[in-house]
């Protein structure tokens, strides 16, 4: 199949001056029936690590740090710290990697716990993600500046929150244009900060193996000390507190599972490979920086980091012919940690909209969420992450504590009910044979990984800030449910139309398909899929205007949602769906003698799509008037026009300027 134009591209309108600067910064209009553009949108394992996985990597930046700090003193814990976190990091990806075998179109743990365990379990995690979500972007963007912030004058900080607000916008932009546009911009900056610090965790623990013996001992000295002083319990609370402070390091894991469709053919092997790729650069990364602290005995030194402690101590005296290349290698790896934060921010724009498409597909959200843009990225929803992010930054006065505080609570929450989903559903197949119990128990120790650390969490950080993210999450819970409750309602008085109308016989004095004459009055009638909205219109065209209208074209547009942009095959179902629908009024007016015929289309822009096809029908048939049917509720309210997209009024006003006649049909819901 090749790819074909649609009206808007085929149109020689000149284009507006707004449109050509929003084309400019975000690029042109992409044809979704072409078969190459999936494999241009798409992104290969090593992509998808650098857009998904940077986020996890670039906790090597924070999560040990915050983590070695809550040891306070107990250094001699960091070894087993770090084989913790490491150890957790593979079993949750172990564990996700087995969801996306179950679940390759993704969807993450609101699709999981949605189908797995409740529909309401899966609107908790689908609310929990989106905040998480865009709370990852608040902390990367503001740890970005904090990190930029300090290798630049002091006197310059009054404006971190201005260049933080900036750094949203920008990404906002970016991802506009596409995902893979804004991960090959920022590919570079994520491979010198991998290779940079892969480099020197590994050369900072292979040269001082010699002297573990030595630390050895002094570490076991340290626990002695210890346990004589403090007790068992206490060191084992400290090691939970500081367990449960790298929890950051995992929150990238979950953007892979909701963002599959994002990934090259074959999805599940690509998937799986850039899951290995993110499970061995994070556990590798966290552990080595946690055991070169312990090995360097790094201590906290007021205005800089440990790890820029670490690193210094590491390439202190590094000179080639007079020239400092150890500083130079240093202000290297500070620098593109900082940039890398900012490149962390594109796990909340790839996972967040992805996450509101998925939940307004299933009427949780209002349905614009799923809606494409030209450039075949959910863009409702990049807007509403990025505006999201700055109220977040804004509210913290771009602190860092403040945010941190409130980091990782609502992914472990989708963590948490996405592998019991998992693990009911390899329990549930325990009696089919196969592999199920090893499966079983990769999935459950994950849950109860998962769950241990959110309750710490929880526990932990209540009074800190996290009372107002389970607020925030809890409220938007509430907003989707009042949001599915009016849609449902809005449904079933829908249904009570179709129920009396789809009954309706077929008539007695059918007539043979012909084609129409172009000067013979025309009724065009807007439609949907054949239910009884559509037959109310075609009945009260009738009624309205008895025998004036000599033919009938009936006219479709499917829209292209995030729920159909699978695949070019899922594009061709569409489009002959939505022929077949049009074409049942089509039967149903013919056999009522009228002269009738279909014109169907798919497009991303629909309300654009379906103008352009009623100009085209207008030329084609200048004696025509158009009609279309309008959900009339009691009262027009905000939340009314919120939830619905308001098109035939919309398009009424485009085509009554172009001169055409245009009649609004009210559909009364009591």
């Amino acid at each position: 199949m090749t790819g074909k134009p649609t009206a808007a591209e085929n149109s020689t309108e000149p284009v507006p001056f707004f449109t050509r600067i929003r084309r400019t910064l975000i690029g042109g209009r992409r044809n979704p029936f072409d078969p190459k553009v999936f494999q241009h949108i798409s992104l290969i394992a090593l992509f998808a690590w650098v857009g998904m996985g940077a986020d996890g990597v670039s906790s090597a930046n924070y999560g040990p740090e915050e983590a070695y700090h809550a040891l306070r003193g107990l250094t001699f814990l960091a070894p087993l710290l770090a084989v913790m976190i490491a150890a957790t990091v593979l079993i949750v990806s172990a564990s996700y990697t087995l969801l996306i075998e179950q679940f390759p179109t993704g969807g993450g743990g609101y699709l999981v716990a949605s189908k797995l365990l409740h529909p309401r379990a899966g609107v908790v995690a689908g609310s929990a993600l989106v905040i998480g979500y865009i709370v990852t972007i608040a902390v990367s963007i503001v740890s970005g500046v904090d990190a930029l912030f300090s290798i630049l004058p002091p006197h310059w900080a009054s404006a971190r929150i201005y260049v933080a607000i900036f750094a949203v916008c920008l990404l906002v932009v970016m991802n506009l244009r596409g995902v893979k546009e804004s991960i090959m911009a920022l590919l570079p900056i994520f491979m010198i900060f991998i290779v940079t610090h892969f480099v020197m965790v590994s050369f900072g623990f292979l040269t001082h193996i010699p002297h573990l013996p030595e630390r050895w001992v002094s570490g076991s000295q340290e626990a002695q000390t210890a346990l004589s002083r403090d007790g068992l319990w206490f060191i084992l609370l400290r090691l939970i507190t500081a367990f449960s402070m790298g929890a950051g390091t995992l929150t990238g894991i979950e953007a892979v599972s909701n963002g599959m469709l994002s990934l090259k053919e074959p999805r599940i092997k690509t998937g799986k490979r850039t899951m290995a790729y993110m499970a061995i650069s994070l556990s590798f990364l966290a552990a080595l920086i946690l055991i070169d602290y312990f090995l360097f005995d790094v201590r906290p030194t007021p205005g800089r980091t440990l790890n820029a402690v670490l690193f210094d101590s590491m390439t202190h005296g590094w000179k080639f012919q007079g020239l400092d290349v150890g500083n130079i290698l240093l202000w290297v790896m500070l620098l593109s940690a900082a940039l890398l934060l900012f490149v962390a921010a594109q796990t909340g724009f790839i996972g967040g909209p992805r996450v509101l498409a998925n939940m307004a597909e299933d009427s949780w959200l209002p349905r614009r969420f799923s809606h494409l843009s030209e450039r075949l990225v959910t863009q409702n929803g990049i807007i509403l992450m990025g505006a999201a992010a700055v109220f977040f930054i804004l509210y913290a006065r771009g602190n860092i504590s403040i945010l941190i505080a409130i980091y990782a609570i609502n992914v472990f929450v989708g963590f948490t009910l996405a592998l019991l989903g998992m693990s009911k559903l390899w329990w549930t197949k325990r009696k089919g044979g196969g592999h199920w119990k090893r499966r079983f128990i990769i999935c459950f120790t994950g849950f109860a990984v998962s769950a241990f650390m959110l309750v710490s969490m929880v526990s932990i950080n209540f009074t800190k800030g996290v009372w107002l993210i389970l607020f925030v999450t809890v409220a938007l819970v509430a907003l989707c449910f009042l949001i599915r409750r009016h849609y449902r309602e809005v449904h079933e008085k829908v249904e009570k139309i179709d129920e009396i109308l789809m009954t309706l016989s077929y008539g007695d004095a059918p007539v043979a398909p012909q084609p129409l004459e172009s000067n013979e009055p025309t009724a065009i009638i807007l439609v949907e899929k054949y239910s009884g909205t559509g037959i109310h219109v075609m009945l009260n065209v009738q009624r309205l205007f008895g025998p004036r209208f000599k033919q009938y074209i009936f006219a479709s547009v499917g829209a292209i949602d995030s729920g159909h942009f699978k695949g070019v095959d899922e594009l061709v179902e569409l489009e002959s769906e939505v022929r077949k629908q049009a074409e049942k009024y089509v039967t149903l007016a013919r056999s009522y003698g009228l002269k009738a015929e279909a014109r169907t289309a798919c497009a991303i822009d629909y309300l654009n799509e379906i103008e352009q096809l009623c100009l085209r029908l207008h030329r084609d048939f200048p004696n025509s008037v158009f009609f279309a049917a309008r959900l009339l509720f009691w009262k027009d309210t905000f939340w009314s026009r919120l939830l619905h997209n308001e098109t035939p009024l919309s398009l009424q006003r485009r085509l009554m300027f172009h001169g055409l006649q245009f009649v609004v049909l009210p559909v009364r819901l009591q």
